[in-house]
């Protein structure tokens, strides 16, 4: 089930809107480029400079994070890093995606059931069964697959989808996420953000412009049918994506008017966790981690957020990116913001632990500067 509540005013473009916060439950305060490609059933792609390509073979027990080479050096082989060493392989190798771990089930992290009803995720950090990444140590770098983007896909050839070059390399499976953008946007606005989410994994479709205010159905509607078809194209004979998605872990988000239909997305059977950009006020039966992102000079994301933290019932993150204002993350790549959104996906969809210092602690990265005034509930 699914319920809107009511707002006072539509917000288009960064129009101010301020409305009286809710109560909540507080912590102190801590105080890319592209290159030309070609991609299938559209305009022309893009791919990720420098991103590595998973050509080289999976760090063994004991390294340490094999991160991404040196810019531009995509495609490049490696040798497996040994036991015990400090770096991996040759530069631009962060090792292959495994598949079908099961992922750490010990520790903090993740939901044992959500008390907003639904399925739950398994508690331990990430949702039990999915696909496996090489660690990383940098979460503002590229991941190890090449990308590429299919315009004029998906229903009514309105939807933008950015995703690794070659899908289901070593049998991984590749989850999915819809990507809702802000009022009266192209999502091409988003398109660093994106490429980079990809880079690690990620099937993201975009939606065609969303033109209705904050809870409108028909921007809804777009989201709804975006996932459905990425979904479909896991069975769909002829479809690149046949067998190579993860359609139990897919995400659901978006920016402003996009993160407001994101959450009321976010009871969807098939979406593990959402991330609300700079969103509004927003109700939803979620069965997975909600995280928040807005900034203190947001005068139209801020006090939304704040009411849909109030009203969430599952394990939830609000996050608060100090001197960031509505328009941040459209104008910055994603900015801050960005590899915090994606330690998020790496902890909660790959069982990433070493995302995890992001959210956890009272020294967590979105504890400190220049993030302020963390806010989590049902927090495990």
């Amino acid at each position: 089930m699914s319920s809107v509540t009511g707002w006072s005013m539509v917000c288009v473009g960064s129009a101010a809107l301020l409305l009286a916060c809710s109560g909540t439950d507080r912590l102190p305060s801590q105080g890319g480029g592209a290159g030309a490609a070609t991609s299938q059933g559209g305009a022309s792609a893009t791919a990720t400079a420098g991103a590595p390509s998973s050509a080289g073979a999976a760090p063994t027990a004991g390294t340490s994070a094999n991160t991404a080479g040196n810019p531009g050096s995509a495609g490049s082989g490696g040798s497996a890093p040994v036991a015990g060493s400090t770096s991996g392989g040759q530069p631009g190798v962060a090792g292959a995606p495994v598949a079908g771990s099961a992922g750490a089930l010990s520790g903090a992290g993740g939901v044992a059931g959500s008390l907003g009803g639904g399925a739950g995720t398994a508690a331990g950090g990430g949702v039990a069964g999915g696909p496996s990444l090489p660690p990383v140590t940098d979460y503002t770098k590229a991941g190890p697959f090449t990308t590429v983007v299919d315009s004029k896909v998906g229903p009514n050839g309105g939807y933008t989808v950015y995703r690794p070059a070659k899908l289901g390399e070593n049998a991984f499976v590749h989850p999915p996420i819809i990507f809702g953008p802000g009022i009266g946007q192209q999502v091409t606005v988003h398109a660093t953000m994106l490429t980079n989410f990809a880079s690690h994994g990620f099937v993201v479709v975009g939606t065609p412009v969303l033109n209705g205010g904050p809870g409108d159905a028909a921007n809804l509607k777009s989201m709804k049918d975006g996932l459905d078809w990425i979904l479909q194209q896991n069975t769909a004979q002829g479809s690149v994506y046949l067998g190579k998605l993860d359609v139990k872990r897919a995400v659901s988000m978006g920016y402003s008017v996009g993160g407001t239909s994101a959450v009321q997305l976010g009871g969807h059977e098939a979406v593990a966790t959402t991330v609300s950009i700079h969103g509004h006020k927003a109700m939803a039966a979620l069965h997975g981690p909600l995280l928040q992102t807005t900034g203190t000079k947001d005068t139209v994301g801020l006090p939304l957020q704040q009411q849909t933290y109030s009203t969430s019932q599952v394990q939830t993150f609000l996050a608060t990116l100090t001197g960031a204002d509505h328009g941040y993350i459209q104008n910055q790549g994603g900015g801050n913001e960005r590899p915090a959104i994606l330690a998020w996906l790496r902890y909660f969809i790959y069982n990433d632990s070493g995302a995890k210092h992001y959210f956890y602690g009272t020294d967590c990265v979105l504890c400190m500067a220049p993030w302020e005034n963390p806010q989590r509930k049902n927090w495990p």
